[in-house]
């Protein structure tokens, strides 16, 4: 694969507008336009998958009587999470991000994490055959993304042809519709995807990205052969996930960005109890200036009322940290005021991991004097009251 190319953004001649529930529409651009846009595949080497063993280093001002490390369930040690996707590659995450990447919360240690999410995107118009990633002003560029996933954006399969019919498509292929998206964005944009959007409410779609390694993926209601978390709702609890290799989870849906918006409901009652720990939400996006008001307050409400207790993360983020969790080695070893701590990652599956961070809560009577890792691939923070540990290592290019 090139580390650079040049790409020639082709006349546009029609508008997207795509939906999960209803048929592709389109309709004439006035104008025709040509520009060339730079490939957003990143420079430098390629970050190789993580097998190897992480030693955690824990030195304390004495000797401890016990000393124990317990990976807690969500990362960071939150109780709650909200996980989210723009749908069909939508141009207005550009806007979300101007909110999201201002909005942040800790990892417990003293640092911040700005708000993220996931983009599903398509691979070609299907009436037009135009490729998603250079419909310059409709939907959210090659270019346009990378920036983007820099600040923690996935990029999510949601099938190369949105629709079964059209002048171009796949027909009921739902494996082509997926390896052949994935393909296209790990050519143009030399990221590897691994979760799914379900586009419109299409069976086998699950069970091809489950077949073709991904790990898990997001639908309002179509989950084939899988029994999908949040069974009637999208309210969801963490100790419903068990050990899994593929996992569906309901996704609530919205594009009402007013108070009267299922989002608000579902964020309140997220916030106000302990009911549910976490939930899915989709949208095609946030259209106008009320639109993106009403997001924005939204965000706000929940980073006011979370009281630093949420992540605000993409599906893939949320669902790698349960999947490393779950699947990671953990030894360890005290000897006098030291407690080593050996990850071994060797034996979490190939599933493309991007994230491959873990959080750690340290159980001793005696008090961290100081940690240390053994791989400077990985970031390092710690809290010395809360005697929480995270580690941090993201690949974003393949």
């Amino acid at each position: 694969m090139k580390k650079k190319l040049t790409l020639t953004l082709i006349a546009l001649c029609s508008v997207l507008i795509f939906s999960c529930t209803k048929k592709i529409q389109q309709k004439p651009v006035k104008e025709e336009t040509k520009e060339k846009e730079e490939s957003a595949i990143p420079e430098g080497p390629v970050t190789p998958a993580f097998t190897g063993k992480l030693e955690i280093k824990v030195v304390f001002n004495g000797d401890p009587t016990s000393a124990n490390a317990l990976i807690p369930g969500l990362k960071y040690n939150k109780s709650k999470a909200i996980l989210m996707e723009f749908d069909d590659a939508a141009l207005t995450v550009v806007t979300a991000y101007e909110k999201l990447s201002k909005t942040f919360y800790t990892d417990g240690c003293g640092n911040n994490k700005n708000y993220s999410l996931g983009l599903a995107v398509n691979g070609k118009n299907q009436y037009s055959d135009k490729e998603i990633g250079f419909y310059t002003g409709y939907a959210a560029t090659y270019a346009q993304r990378l920036p983007l996933i820099l600040k923690g954006m996935d990029i999510m399969n949601h099938s190369f042809y949105h629709e079964e019919k059209g002048n171009f498509n796949n027909g009921k292929d739902r494996e082509k519709n997926i390896k052949d998206l994935d393909a296209m964005i790990l050519e143009k944009q030399g990221y590897k995807i691994n979760t799914l959007i379900v586009p419109t409410n299409y069976t086998g779609f699950q069970t091809a990205a489950a077949d073709f390694g991904y790990i898990g993926s997001g639908s309002q209601g179509t989950f084939d052969k899988f029994t999908q978390i949040g069974k009637y709702s999208p309210k969801a609890k963490l100790s419903d996930i068990t050990p899994f290799n593929y996992l569906a989870i309901r996704r609530a849906f919205t594009d009402d960005w007013s108070v009267d918006g299922a989002q608000w409901e579902l964020s309140n009652d997220l916030l106000s109890g302990n009911s549910f720990d976490f939930f899915e939400i989709g949208t095609h996006g946030i259209k106008d200036e009320e639109a993106v008001r009403g997001f924005n307050d939204w965000i706000d409400n929940i980073a006011l009322k979370s009281k630093d207790d949420l992540i605000f993360c993409s599906l893939r983020e949320f669902l790698e940290y349960a999947y490393i969790k779950d699947h990671v080695t953990k030894t360890q070893l005290v000897s006098a005021n030291t407690l080593v701590i050996t990850l071994d990652y060797s034996t979490v599956l190939n599933k493309n991991i991007s994230w491959y961070d873990l959080s750690l809560i340290v159980k001793s009577d005696k008090s961290i004097a100081s940690v240390s890792i053994n791989n400077p691939d990985f970031s390092l923070a710690y809290n010395k009251d809360t005697k929480l540990i995270n580690v941090n290592r993201r690949k974003i290019k393949w």
